[in-house]
């Protein structure tokens, strides 16, 4: 039997604020709104768990001035986690890799965040829920300048991981619990906006800027570095042909944090915040999870399904399809959720605490197209096979 395409009904649309929304979970799990408009104080920084030396900002008007300068220096949102996105890989767009413009690095596992240190030396962390955390002075990462000057003024894009393993190369930790906040890219750095430099500009900027130094300072300093709330790392980009190095039996071993997927990256372009369509992600045999806001229609008296909400134009959000309403996600109207497609029908599978939106309607589109086109491992390496001999 042919898979049916899941596509949407297009022709309902709700406002993007939700009125009743806040009320839809008890006051102790408040689900996140779809815009940012208050701070949910049993947030927590990690895994649902705090973390010496790191604490949520409360006051509100301090967040939204925080959101709203970093939503500045990206060029992006200041009302949505202002970063780019990419969009899944699938057999329809992979020979976009063919040009030889794209350069690859794996992608650890792990919350993201924007990592902002101030002008005054003060460092926040803002999350994919645009809650804002701020960093102890005591427990501040270290990040000084050759010439002995604190780096300032910067915004570094990454994931928070926990290291497989220890490796002393990263930070000089004796214990692999330690978080590192992993950077795979940068907005701005010592004052420089680096938003239109390319990918590789933007890493390279940051390696000579804050990690060679870093690592120096650690290597040589008497200082110890254990009360860090977490320590750095930051990935390196080859050429996208270079991806079956990763591929092989022993790579994965020895990545230093649980492998996610691999994100080629057009080498030529700036960084753009929202959905980029010339950003890829590729995760081998991947199961593509959809997000979606939850909506129980209202006045009925025992309804049987719910409605599955995405981002549509305008800040709007749009009826995709219907889910069976179960007992499970009776209690979740008006959150996100994760939810497969399998034998013609949408399955819940777990509630998203780290969103505030679900997926807009392009980026579920690219997840259906790379679910119903999966792009094999076979696939990838003989169309990257391609791009060699290019400059």
């Amino acid at each position: 039997m042919e898979r049916r395409r899941p596509w949407a009904n297009r022709s309902q649309t709700t406002n993007w604020r939700i009125p009743d929304s806040r009320n839809c979970r008890p006051q102790t799990l408040k689900k996140p709104e779809s815009i940012f408009t208050r701070i949910d104080l049993d947030t927590k920084f990690y895994d649902g768990q705090d973390v010496e030396g790191i604490h949520l900002l409360t006051d509100f008007d301090q967040v939204r001035e925080l959101q709203v300068r970093l939503g500045r220096f990206s060029k992006g949102p200041k009302n949505f986690f202002p970063v780019n996105w990419p969009v899944s890989l699938s057999a329809e767009n992979i020979s976009d890799l063919t040009s030889g413009n794209y350069v690859v690095a794996p992608k650890p596992t792990g919350p993201r965040f924007l990592l902002y240190v101030d002008s005054s030396g003060e460092m926040f962390l803002e999350n994919m829920t645009q809650h804002i955390f701020r960093v102890d002075e005591d427990h501040a990462v270290k990040m000084v300048s050759f010439d002995g000057r604190s780096i300032t003024d910067t915004v570094l894009d990454g994931d928070l991981c926990k290291a497989k393993f220890d490796d002393n190369c990263s930070g000089g930790e004796d214990s692999p619990e330690k978080l590192t906040f992993v950077i795979r890219d940068a907005i701005r750095c010592k004052g420089i906006d680096l938003t239109d430099m390319n990918i590789a500009e933007r890493i390279g900027f940051v390696k000579e800027e804050i990690m060679k130094p870093r690592l120096y300072a650690l290597k040589n300093s008497k200082e110890s570095n254990q009360k860090e709330a977490f320590t750095l790392d930051i990935v390196e980009y080859f050429e996208a042909y270079q991806t079956e190095n990763y591929l092989n039996s022993g790579f994965e071993e020895r990545f230093k944090y649980p492998m996610r997927s691999f994100i080629f990256f057009p080498r030529r372009k700036g960084y753009v915040c929202g959905t980029n369509q010339d950003i890829f992600q590729w995760i081998e045999n991947e199961i593509h999870l959809c997000s979606f806001r939850l909506r129980i229609p209202k006045g009925v008296k025992e309804p049987k399904e719910a409605d599955l909400l995405v981002g549509g134009p305008n800040r709007t959000e749009m009826k995709w399809e219907t889910i069976p309403l179960t007992d499970e996600i009776r209690k979740l109207d008006g959150c996100i959720i994760d939810c497969r497609y399998e034998d013609h029908h949408w399955v819940f599978v777990k509630e998203r605490l780290d969103r505030n939106h679900p997926n807009g309607r392009n980026a579920l589109l690219g997840k259906i197209h790379a679910e119903e086109h999966p792009v094999s491992r076979h696939l990838l390496l003989t169309t990257l096979d391609q791009c060699r001999g290019f400059d």
